[in-house]
């Protein structure tokens, strides 16, 4: 099994590349890097800036040497496809191998009104999301790519160099029936969130996906995350049992040993990698507790 970070985009650079050079310096599989321009919120109160998913993994290249880097992920909506072709081939370039690219098909509504951005209905954005793959996996794998469709034309395309990985991974996110299906076609790692205990329904559809366009289910990597809060006393766990139960998304919370309980049940599940955001953590105490959690966390790698 293996472990990776999440870094917020809405915190400093500095901040970021502390964490992804910890990372990079033992235990920790991959970076993630979130793909947005600003919070899922309007509210100007405590708002901060996002820094950008490909200049910061591309930074992250050159400042790091055995971490794998990954947006988490690209949204296909405000990223033409040829040119995250060339981006991706250059970046795996620029990190000596060490990209996958997450890519998904977009979904925050603030910042496409904010942008002028068509974001389209749900059918629209797999539509094009198809499509997009499509231009992707040509531009990487062939010489020359001939594409005429409703959302892109491509004329003899090139990208070259190649990427220094053959084939580049790509990782999917998404649950939807024809999101599995294309993850089931084109990905090398599948990505939702989770709670422990969740994961395998969703697994499950992906393998039937699979069985159906005659892939091996075991050839696609499973990853997951949950909001993480490590605690230390008994007023943390109380703080963080009331976040996870107002929270949106899972949450996971406790000391370390017990986080790395919850992690098993995952691993019993089929999970492959397990992602660990950093945004609900507090930042003078991150260092800390990443460090704290790869110690409970080892047996299970």
């Amino acid at each position: 099994m293996r472990f990776s970070v999440w870094p917020g985009a809405g915190q400093p650079w500095c901040a970021m590349l502390d964490l992804a050079r910890q990372a990079d310096a033992g235990f920790w599989h991959c970076v993630y890097v979130a793909d947005h321009f600003m919070a899922n919120s309007d509210r100007p109160d405590g708002e901060t800036g996002m820094l950008e998913a490909t200049g910061a993994i591309a930074a992250l290249a050159g400042a790091t040497t055995r971490v794998r880097l990954a947006p988490l992920v690209l949204s296909m909506t405000y990223r033409h496809p040829a040119v995250l072709a060339n981006w991706a081939a250059t970046v795996d370039h620029a990190s000596n191998g060490r990209l996958t690219l997450g890519i998904g098909t977009g979904w925050q509504v603030n910042e496409h009104d904010h942008y002028g951005l068509e974001l389209g209905t749900p059918r629209e954005l797999v539509d094009r999301f198809a499509e997009g793959l499509d231009v992707i996996t040509g531009l990487l794998t062939t010489s020359r790519t001939t594409l005429t469709g409703r959302y892109y034309r491509l004329e003899d395309a090139p990208c070259d160099p190649k990427p220094v990985q053959s084939p580049l991974p790509l990782l999917i996110g998404g649950t939807g029936p024809r999101m599995l299906r294309l993850t089931a076609r084109h990905a090398a790692e599948w990505n939702h969130w989770s709670s422990p205990g969740s994961f395998r329904a969703t697994a499950e559809r992906l393998d039937a996906a699979c069985e159906r366009v005659g892939r091996d289910p075991a050839t696609i990597l499973r990853s997951t995350q949950a909001l993480t809060i490590v605690t230390s006393c008994p007023d943390d766990e109380a703080r963080a049992a009331a976040r996870a139960a107002r929270d949106r998304l899972p949450v996971l919370y406790g000391s370390p040993a017990r986080i790395a309980e919850e992690v098993a049940v995952w691993r019993d599940e089929g999970v492959d990698e397990v992602i660990f955001p950093d945004r609900a953590m507090a930042t003078d105490r991150r260092r800390d507790a990443f460090d704290a959690l790869a110690e409970a966390l080892a047996p299970l790698a």
